[in-house]
C-alpha cells in the first residue's frame, strides 16, 4: 500500500513539474501569436547615400493591452538550404548587413487589444558603401531590449519584417544549377516523382529564380508542367537554396524526360545585368511492373493452352487418319519414346523465361552502361 502511494505521489510530482517546464514555452508561443506585422518583406533598389522612408503596420491580436519594442537584427542564409533566414546580432559578424542603418523615432509602441498602428522608420544608406545586396530586419517583442538583453530572442517568436536592399553599382548576377535530380530512377504505378532542384547563387545580390519543369513521354508529348518558385522566394548571395516539386499519377509507361528551365536577374533599367536563364535535363522510367508480370503470366498460360491444344488435335488427327486407312488395330512399337506433353510445356516456359531475362538484362544494360 505504501509503495502504491509513493508511485502515485511520484507521478503527480512529475506531472506538476512538466506543467511548470512547459509554461515558458506556452508563454513564448502566445506572445508570438499576439501580434501581426506587415509587410513581411521590403525589397528596394537604392543608391549610396540615399535615405528610405518606410513604415510597418503593427496589430495587437491578443486580448490584453501591450507595448511592443523594436529589435534590430541582421540575417543570413541558413545552412540547411530551406530559405529560412538565420538571425544574428548587428555587428557580431562581418558581411553584407544593414540593421545598423535602420532608425526608429521611438522604440516602444503601445496597443490596445485589436488596435492597429503604423510605425514609420528610415533606412540611411552610407554614402561610401559598395554595390551589392545588404540584409537586415525589424522584429518586435514585449520587453524592452535593455531588460531582455540584445542577445535574447524573446521577440514575438521572430515576428518581423525582412529588409533586402540592392545598392546600385557594379552588380554581378550569376547562378548555377547545383543539382537537378529525382528520388528514384524507376517508378511503378501509381507513382510520385519527387524532383529536387538546388540553385547556387554566386552573385553579389539576392536573386529570385523562377520557371518550370516540363515532363515529356517517349513520344515527345508534354504530359505535365510543374511551376518552380512562383511565390518569389529569394536566394541570398553565396548560398544555396533547394526547391522540391512533386508529380503524381496512376498511369504511365516508358522513359520520361524532365526539362528544367529557370530565369533570374534584374533588368538593365533597374541596374542589373538583364534576364538570364539556366536549364538542365534528366531522365527516369515509369514501368507498370504489376501489369507486365500479370500480362506475362497470362501469355504463358495461353501459350501452354495452345501447345496442349495442338498436341491433342494432332493426336486425334493421326488416330482418325489411321482409322480411315484401316490401321486402327495395328499396334507398333516405337524405337524411341516421345517425351510427354508436359516436358514440351516445361521447355517452352524455360525458353520464355530466358527471353524475358535477356530482355530485362538488356534494358538494365541500356540504362546504366
Amino acid at each position: 500500500m505504501q509503495k502504491t502511494l509513493n508511485i502515485h505521489h511520484l507521478a503527480i510530482f512529475v506531472f506538476i513539474a512538466a506543467i511548470f517546464c512547459l509554461l515558458p514555452v506556452y508563454s513564448a508561443f502566445a506572445q508570438g501569436a499576439g501580434i501581426t506585422i506587415s509587410p513581411i518583406r521590403f525589397e528596394e533598389l537604392v543608391d549610396p547615400g540615399e535615405t528610405l522612408n518606410k513604415s510597418i503596420r503593427i496589430t495587437n491580436i491578443s486580448d490584453s493591452p501591450r507595448t511592443f519594442y523594436v529589435y534590430l537584427r541582421d540575417f543570413k542564409a541558413a545552412a540547411n538550404e530551406d530559405g529560412k533566414p538565420e538571425l544574428i546580432l548587428p555587428g557580431s559578424e562581418q558581411g553584407f548587413f544593414m540593421a545598423s542603418w535602420i532608425k526608429f523615432p521611438n522604440n516602444g509602441t503601445y496597443l490596445e487589444p485589436g488596435e492597429e498602428k503604423e510605425v514609420p522608420f528610415t533606412v540611411e544608406v552610407p554614402s561610401e558603401i559598395g554595390p551589392g545586396g545588404y540584409y537586415g530586419g525589424i522584429f518586435l517583442g514585449t520587453e524592452p531590449p535593455e531588460i531582455r538583453g540584445q542577445s535574447g530572442i524573446g521577440i514575438a517568436q521572430q515576428t518581423g519584417t525582412l529588409i533586402l536592399l540592392q545598392v546600385s553599382g557594379d552588380i554581378i548576377e550569376e547562378a548555377m544549377i547545383r543539382e537537378f535530380s529525382v528520388d528514384k530512377d524507376f517508378y511503378s504505378v501509381p507513382f510520385e516523382v519527387i524532383f529536387l532542384t538546388r540553385i547556387d547563387n554566386k552573385s553579389n545580390v539576392h536573386i529570385k529564380p523562377h520557371g518550370t519543369i516540363e515532363i515529356f513521354n517517349m513520344g515527345g508529348e508534354r504530359v505535365e508542367v510543374l511551376r518552380i518558385n512562383d511565390s518569389g522566394s529569394n536566394i541570398l548571395p553565396a548560398s544555396i537554396r533547394r526547391f522540391v516539386s512533386n508529380w503524381e499519377g496512376d498511369k504511365g509507361f516508358g522513359r520520361y524526360k524532365a526539362q528544367l528551365a529557370l530565369s533570374y536577374g534584374t533588368s538593365v533599367e533597374l541596374g542589373g545585368e538583364g534576364k538570364k536563364t539556366i536549364s538542365s535535363v534528366l531522365y527516369f522510367w515509369i514501368i507498370p511492373w504489376r501489369t507486365i508480370i500479370l500480362g506475362l503470366i497470362g501469355l504463358v498460360f495461353i501459350a501452354a493452352l495452345l501447345v496442349l491444344g495442338l498436341k491433342i488435335y494432332k493426336n486425334r488427327a493421326i488416330k482418325k487418319a489411321m482409322g480411315e486407312a484401316g490401321l486402327g488395330r495395328i499396334r507398333y512399337t516405337r524405337k524411341y519414346k516421345y517425351p510427354s506433353p508436359f516436358l514440351h510445356l516445361g521447355l517452352f516456359i524455360i525458353v520464355l523465361l530466358f527471353l524475358i531475362f535477356i530482355l530485362i538484362g538488356g534494358v538494365i544494360f541500356f540504362l546504366f552502361f
